[in-house]
């Protein structure tokens, strides 16, 4: 044994490489180099050694292909043969890999090293996450193990950028089956000893991991406890910020907005380090962001925005106005990511909304929205829908691009989101809801989430009326949405909601529902409802038809409560309205005492809006009976139909709606075009339809946008504002947008004709050139369409 040179480390070493530099022919030392399948078992030999090396020294992916397939076999080989691991070139043909963009041979890698990975050190673990995450790898054995390691291996890693680099990659694994609060417990142990030790952090990976670990922070272990609530946590973000405060006068632009933006999750998820710890990090982190803001790219700059309208405290900070002076300086060359980020933080923060939010809704609008994301397109549908009706064009174009992709790449809580999104903001895409509502039937919603299903019936109540009568998807999602029962254990709001869907849907659908909300009513203290929570749940519980003693005490204990409201209280409009319907309309409000139902009445103001209509005796119109209204908006129906431009695409036809609107046909520039659509998708505001709020068209498509003026918003409407620039004064001498001079002199041509006309030849006009007057009335027309 001792003599075998195989055996022996040292004459191993000289037995092996002596014969590859010796042997220059197949003669040569023909008894050394025979016997190569003993070298494959020996000590110290890899099959992957020389394509690895080889693979070093190559400079682009297209001349590594041929050392890519050789490296792909000696793989192959070592796995038939069950070489010994090493460590070190595994981790180095990751690096090159991941620095070459093989994405083929780092999936090789993976599959390769996934049972041998506690054979491996630290660094090259670190090295082979980082690559596969970087190239896109989705072995999920990989990262599971990977995950694993980290959590019972965390001391293996001997430096703070393996722990970087390690956290890094399984941040993007956020919705598979890696336990990443494990992995994250383990790395942060080992980063608190990094922290403690001799040697000072370098900043770069401390904004590394402290940026990972909050994003996974919400996170719970297999015993079920919280990643933020373990103590070694919040011990690694108190060091954490010890070592970036002195350093920030080094720290690059990127590392800056990182660390502000790990420490704004932080102060939303660890509010006991607020005061001591988060707060100082994030004023010096504010004062950073002054001066260096010269420094950031577009990315900062989005992530920097979300950052600040995550804390409250950075409000008033002096650095707030010079960011967003950069944010809108540099809007057009934002990502889609970037944009919806800016739109997200204008909805969030008041003084970034006042700010932004114009700007980035009218960026969206000249955007080409094909080039979005499904994400984006979703994330930036709601914050549409939370800026109101400041949104709603913008809106429309949204829903168009989700429309014409038939809602692909969009999950089941993206498509409950996204029709949250148009129930919201009353944008009715009668095709879009109908597709939104039939994937969701399907798929399986009931078993989503509780809030996210309360969300779902909440709009699909809304959108109800706009849905074809007698289609089975929409009942059918209402039944699984329903027999989820998501008021159950759910906040008061909650509750309030899903009494108001109540109202909406048709009673014999929500017979068998009742019972189980009004058990859930009497949980609500009536105090902690809202006014307009109030409002909500009482118009619910005034459609439900139970004759039972538990809707009697519960209507009777929270209009009591509305009472004692009316003078301490302002009641929104929209509310007024709401409850005045109610009211009027169902008998259960006659159950209550008549003093507290005079209460109500005069302070809706019932009785002097009966009167005001008795003393105006309106000119009566012959009543039609059912039948006849629906043969009547048949006949409007098919008319406007017939009315098409046969020589283009129909618009969308509605298929049997309670209400066919009479969209017109209408090429001419009296509908307006809303300034600031992109070229690809060109909205017009339809002049020509009865709908009482604003009719859309996007192409051949007509979307009903529910106008503010009417409805249950009291903020100004932006289609309204777009329409009203017609009439801006006539000091404007240019034509408004997308005419040209023909059109307006042919429309003053007309105009003309039709005033001399009604006046008969006056005084005023006789002997005036008539070309004199057209010149006089053209700043007039300009202003007219603008």
């Amino acid at each position: 044994m001792a003599g075998d040179p195989l055996m022996d480390g040292q004459g191993s070493e000289k037995a092996l490489p002596i014969p590859e530099r010796g042997c220059k022919s197949k003669d040569a030392h023909g008894g050394c180099c025979k016997p190569k399948k003993k070298c494959h078992g020996s000590k110290g030999y890899s099959s992957i050694r020389k394509p690895v090396l080889a693979l070093c020294k190559v400079t682009n992916a297209a001349a590594a292909n041929q050392i890519s397939n050789s490296l792909k076999a000696a793989l192959l080989e070592a796995e038939r043969l069950n070489e010994p691991v090493d460590g070190g070139l595994l981790g180095m043909a990751a690096a090159q890999a991941g620095r070459l963009g093989l994405k083929d041979l780092l999936g090789t890698l993976c599959a390769y090293s996934w049972p041998r990975l506690f054979e491996c050190g630290g660094r090259e673990v670190a090295e082979l996450a980082a690559a596969a995450s970087k190239c896109g790898c989705s072995d999920e054995r990989f990262f599971c193990f990977v995950g694993a390691y980290c959590c019972q291996k965390a001391n293996s890693f001997t430096c703070l950028r393996d722990v970087a680099l390690v956290s890094a990659a399984l941040t993007r694994k956020l919705d598979s089956e890696v336990d990443l609060a494990g992995a994250f417990h383990g790395l942060s142990f080992v980063t608190l000893q990094h922290l403690h030790g001799t040697t000072t952090a370098p900043i770069r990976d401390v904004a590394e991991f402290f940026y990972s670990l909050v994003n996974v922070l919400g996170m719970s272990n297999g015993s079920g406890l919280a990643l933020c609530a373990a103590s070694v946590t919040r011990d690694v973000i108190v060091a954490i910020a010890d070592v970036v405060r002195p350093q920030l006068h080094m720290a690059s632009a990127q590392d800056i907005a990182k660390t502000t933006g790990a420490a704004a999750v932080a102060w939303g998820l660890l509010p006991q380090l607020q005061e001591k710890t988060m707060l100082p990090l994030l004023m010096e982190l504010a004062q950073a962001v002054r001066f260096r803001h010269a420094d950031f790219n577009v990315q900062d700059l989005a992530h920097l925005c979300a950052a600040f309208a995550k804390v409250d405290t950075l409000s008033s900070c002096t650095s707030l106005p010079v960011l967003l002076d950069k944010v809108l300086g540099k809007l057009a060359d934002f990502s889609a990511k970037d944009l919806s980020l800016v739109l997200w933080a204008a909805t969030r923060h008041g003084y970034i909304g006042e700010r932004c939010a114009a700007q980035a809704t009218q960026e969206v609008m000249k955007r080409d929205l094909s080039s979005f994301s499904t994400q984006d397109l979703c994330m930036t549908a709601q914050c549409l829908a939370k800026l109101g009706a400041r949104g709603k064009a913008a809106l429309c174009l949204v829903a168009g691009q989700v429309f014409v992709r038939q809602a692909q790449g969009l999950n089941t809580t993206d498509k409950v989101l996204f029709l949250w999104a148009l129930a919201k903001c009353k944008v009715m895409h009668l095709a879009l809801c109908r597709l939104l509502v039939r994937d969701l039937a399907v798929e399986k919603c009931g078993m989503l989430a509780r809030d996210k299903v309360g969300l779902a019936l909440w709009s699909l109540a809304v959108v109800w009326p706009t849905l074809p009568e007698g289609e089975a998807w929409p009942q059918l999602l209402a039944n699984v949405l329903l027999s989820a029962q998501p008021w159950l254990m759910a906040p008061s709001y909650e509750v309030t909601n899903a009494a108001w869907a109540f109202a909406q849907l048709p009673p014999d659908m929500v017979a068998r529902s009742w019972p189980s909300l009004l058990q859930t009513t009497t949980w609500v203290h009536p105090k902690q409802l809202s006014e307009h929570e109030l409002c909500n749940l009482l118009a619910g519980l005034s459609s439900c038809t139970l004759q039972v003693g538990v809707l009697q005490e519960a209507f009777r204990t929270f209009s009591t409560e509305l009472v004692a409201r009316f003078e301490r209280c302002s009641f929104s409009q929209h509310d007024k309205r709401l409850l005045a319907s109610a009211v009027s309309s169902k008998p259960i409000w006659e159950s209550l005492e008549a003093s507290l139902l005079d209460k109500i009445k005069a302070f809706l103001g019932m009785d002097e809006r009966r009167s005001a209509e008795e003393e105006e005796e309106p000119t009566s119109y012959p009543q039609h009976s059912h039948e006849q209204e629906e043969q009547e908006a048949e006949e409007e129906y098919e008319e406007a139909e017939a009315k098409t431009d046969p020589d283009s695409a129909p618009p969308e036809a509605l298929p049997s709606p309670k209400k066919a609107w009479n969209h017109g046909s209408c090429r001419s520039s009296c509908c307006t075009e809303v300034p600031g659509t992109s070229e690809l998708s060109r909205l017009r505001l339809n002049s020509h339809c009865d709908y009482k709020g604003h009719c859309v068209q996007l192409k051949h498509t007509f979307i009903h946008v529910d106008c503010p003026t009417n409805s249950d918003s009291e903020e100004d409407c932006e289609l309204c504002r777009i329409s009203r620039r017609r009439a801006r004064s006539v000091d404007s001498k240019e034509p408004g947008p997308g005419l040209t001079e023909s059109d307006v002199e042919a429309h003053m041509q007309r105009r003309l004709a039709a005033e001399l006309n009604s006046e008969g030849g006056s005084e005023g006009n006789s002997g005036q050139d008539p070309a004199a007057l057209i010149n006089d009335a053209v700043p007039s027309v300009g202003a007219e369409f603008c």
